[in-house]
Order: structure tokens, then sequence, then C-alpha cells
């Protein structure tokens, strides 16, 4: 292996063998032949680009964008200068996997560069590529008797050849390989809730940040071997057969994905995250919330959090905007039961007049949604996580967007911690700068100690309500809060809102 000095950027470095051909839907092989890298962005994983999830991109930085099944790249950066002063002079090592649904994005996209988070931080930065959508989550070895192996995971094994090779190859790049922090957002927080529970992945990473999301985003064998059926009814409705599946360019296999992901019938049946990761035996046999509970994760820090007005996003992209009582009570209708939705909602309307919002009925459906997909399961991942005996750190982001709509929505916190903000989404006030230097700074200190604990930030350990309630000095603090102006702690609150959505089941908030 080459020992690369003089470098900061390190570009398509390809960590896992082949996985097109005839290995497609196999589960990734560790490349341990590496020895070189690009100056250039690597292939992208195939995938159908709706404008309801991520806008075309076709050239960063300018590179293009090319998408191939050979895409299991990573890129690493690392600081212009090196301030640690430890004996080793190792960094730490933070490996980012992005997010998208489980069926867009990539490691070459601008928020994603890892340059200015490097050198503020003094880390090590490693961004991903994993297969996505059918290639990555497509559950076939069932309907297909084995004749094609996919058991829906495969994306999830990527991460996990990943972080091998992370632990074989980073030292030459000065990261510590015994000090490797995950963080991700949206699917790549809910991608690392599943790596907690992986025994796959035990001993490959050693401290955690989930950025909006949890660990409720899975499916059951069941649900994705209905997902499969379906793409086999798109696939032979554009003429192709299970056979051709296998050797199909993956450009024909997205148009069939395409074609699945339109049918009203499967949105309505399995929503807007068709394709994630399955509960089996091999990589997931446990479900993340329930291994987490039961402390198969309870040596792993944790830090986790989500934005204020994370639904803003998806309503505006789909087009939501309800108008009535009747098309709220329809919209909530599959999530939770009449009794429980009245209370929330009325428990709803509170919180946005705390926060000076229109108590519109869109705004009511934005506020549960929100809380639904990202909120409630943060709280429930952590509270598992603490009850189990884990050191956990909890956030709410709540400064706004420029856009008045979106407010603090989802996404909004990546800018913040890679330092790529960008005016016209973030702005370009003083608090956008403090704000990135003190989310970089607390990040920086996670993956240095575990805590987010900086000079600017007296961060407590979150505390479970059992926790809480058994403590001789009442509530303590359980959630830093950054708004537009200011920081500040929230305590544990007992109140009707909270025990309202105590109510909904795990299996309940696992099946939206």
């Amino acid at each position: 292996m080459t020992e690369y000095k003089n470098h900061n950027e390190f570009y398509n470095i390809n960590y896992a063998l082949d996985v097109s051909g005839k290995n497609r839907w196999n589960q990734s092989r560790l490349n341990s032949q590496y020895n070189e890298y690009d100056s250039s962005i690597g292939f992208t994983a195939p995938q159908v680009i709706q404008a309801s999830l991520l806008p075309d991109v076709s050239e960063i930085n300018g590179h293009k964008i090319i998408e191939n099944e050979q895409c299991l790249n990573l890129n690493i950066f690392t600081p212009h200068k090196n301030t640690n002063k430890s004996k080793t002079n190792k960094l730490p090592v933070m490996l980012w996997i992005h997010g998208g649904g489980f069926q867009v994005g990539s490691n070459a996209l601008t928020a994603y560069h890892g340059e200015k988070l490097a050198s503020s931080a003094n880390v090590v930065v490693v961004i991903i590529n994993y297969r996505l959508g059918a290639l990555g989550f497509l559950r076939l070895c069932d309907i297909t008797h084995g004749e094609i192996p996919s058991t829906g995971n495969e994306g999830l094994s990527d991460q996990i050849t990943a972080l091998k090779w992370v632990q074989k190859n980073i030292v030459q790049f000065g990261g510590d390989n015994m000090n490797v922090t995950l963080f991700g957002e949206s699917a790549g927080a809910m991608s690392i809730a599943c790596l907690l529970a992986s025994p796959k992945a035990k001993g490959l990473f050693h401290k955690a940040i989930l950025q909006s999301g949890g660990g409720h985003t899975y499916s059951s064998i069941e649900k994705a071997n209905k997902v499969a059926k379906e793409f086999i009814k798109s696939a032979e409705a554009l003429g192709y057969s299970i056979q051709d599946l296998k050797a199909i360019s993956a450009e024909k296999l997205m148009k069939i994905q395409a074609h699945f992901l339109k049918r009203p019938e499967v949105y309505q049946q399995f929503g807007m995250l068709p394709f994630s990761p399955v509960i089996e035996s091999s990589l997931l046999p446990i479900a993340p919330h329930t291994a987490i509970k039961q402390g198969c994760a309870k040596d792993i820090p944790l830090l986790a959090g989500s934005n204020t007005d994370e639904w803003t996003l998806f309503a505006s992209m789909i087009g939501q905007s309800i108008d009535s009582s009747q098309a709220l009570d329809y919209s909530l209708a599959p999530l939770m039961s009449p009794e429980i939705s009245q209370c929330v909602i009325e428990q709803t309307k509170q919180v946005l007049q705390k926060r000076n919002k229109p108590i519109s009925y869109q705004n009511i459906l934005s506020e549960i949604l929100g809380n639904y997909w990202f909120t409630e399961p943060c709280h429930r991942l952590l509270s598992n996580h603490s009850h189990a005996g884990g050191i956990s750190y909890r956030y709410l982001l709540g400064i706004n967007t420029v856009i008045e709509t979106l407010g603090c929505t989802h996404g909004a916190d990546i800018g913040y911690v890679f330092g790529t903000t960008v005016k016209e989404l973030h702005g370009s006030s003083e608090r956008v700068a403090e704000l990135t230097n003190i989310l970089q700074s607390a990040w920086s200190a996670f993956a240095y100690s575990g805590s987010p604990n900086t000079e600017v930030l007296a961060w407590p350990k979150y505390l479970s309500p059992e926790h809480i309630s058994n403590s001789s000095n009442g509530a303590s603090p359980f959630t830093y809060v950054f708004l537009d102006h200011e920081q500040e702690f929230i305590t544990q609150d007992k109140s009707s809102y909270n025990q309202c959505w105590s109510q909904i089941s795990d299996q309940q908030l696992a099946a939206f």
C-alpha cells in the first residue's frame, strides 16, 4: 500500500470488487488489492432521478456524473494541517453515509464535499457510495427461488464493506481505524441504525451520529416480497422476464424501476420508501429499535436529532396542500387511531402557536408527519439506547431557511455540518456562520471523545424517561435546541402531547 503525503483530497477509491455482470445482486466483497486513487470523482450508483426526490444533476464541480453499477467507491478528505498532538498522530475518522430514500444520492454531491469539515474538525472524512434502489434494496431470492440471490440488503452490505476497507487502509491516510465515527442523514442515518443492529458490522465503528433518521425504517420479508412481486409486474409490463433481470443493462433496469415508482398503487401500498433494508437472518436479524433496546450497541455513544420542519420539503416536492379537516383526518387515518389522531391534532395546534406558525391544516399535517418520520423515531432510538446503558446526546435544529414555507426543513442540517451552506437556502447571516462553527466543533468533539461538549457548549447526556422518573433531582436537560438567534436546553416534557405519541406503537411507526 502506498502512503500518500502532501495531498488532502483522494477520489474514486474502489473499496469493493466488481458488483456488475454475474456479481449483480450479490453482497459486496472487500477490494484487498487497492493501491491507488483518482483525481476525479468515480461512478455514481444507477438511480431513477425523480423531481419529487432529487433534482437531476449531471455535472458537479466540473466533473461529469456517470452512473455505473461499478459504483462502490469512496472519497477521502484530510486536513490541510494536522494539529493532533497525540503520540500516534492518528486522526479520528468520520465516515458519511448519504441519504436519498435508499433510491438516489451520490458521494459526489457538493453538499458532501468534506474539505472544510476535515480541516475545521481536524479529522479524516470519508464519503462513500453504495448501491441504491433495485440494485441495493430489492429482495428477489424468495420470488426467484434463489435464482437471483439478492436479500434486499445489498446496499447495507456495501456500507459494511466500506467500513472493512477503512479498518484495513485508513491509517495510510492519517486516520485512526480504532476511532471511527459513522454519520449520516435521512436514509443515511436510518442505515446507521441498521448497522448498529447488524452483527456483521460489530467492531467496525465506535461512535455514531444520526441526523434526521432513526431505527424504525425497514421492511419485513413479507413486505419485501410484495415489493418484489410488484417490481416483476413492472418488468413484465415492459417486456422483460425474471431471467432478463440478471443480464439486462443497468439503464434498462432503471427504466423498470421508473415504471414501478410511477404506479399509483405502488405508492399507495408502500409509500415513499418501497426500497429499504430488510429484516433477515444474515445482515439484519432484528429490527433496529428492538436490537438497540436489547443493548446491542450500548458501548457505542450516539448523537442524534432532527429538524423542526422536516416534512415541509416533502410536502413541497409532492405538492401536498390540504385545506380541510376531512383531508387531515384522511391523511392521518393510516397512521393512528381516530382517538390518538384528535389528541395529537389538538396538541399540535398548541405547538404551532408557540412557534408562531399559522395553524393551517397543512401546517398541522406537516408538523405531525415530521414527528412521525423523524422526531419520534429519534426520541425512541435514544431512549432505548439510554435505557440499555448507552451514552446518548440529542439535538433539535430550528434555524429557519430563507424560504419561509420550508422553515428548518429536511436536509438543512447538512450544510452546517459540512460547511457547505448556500445563501439561496440557508441565507448569509452571521448566525449561519456561527452555527456552522458550533455544529462542526460539536461533531468534532464527539468524534474525538464520544461527547459533543465544547468550550461553547455544555451538553448533558440524554436521559431516558425511566432515568428521569427515577432521578432524585427531577427532570434533566435532554435536548439541545439550536434556534435562529440562540441555543438552549429543553427538559423532558411530560405533557399530554408526548403522552399521545407514546400510544403509537413501534410497529405503527415502522409501517409508515
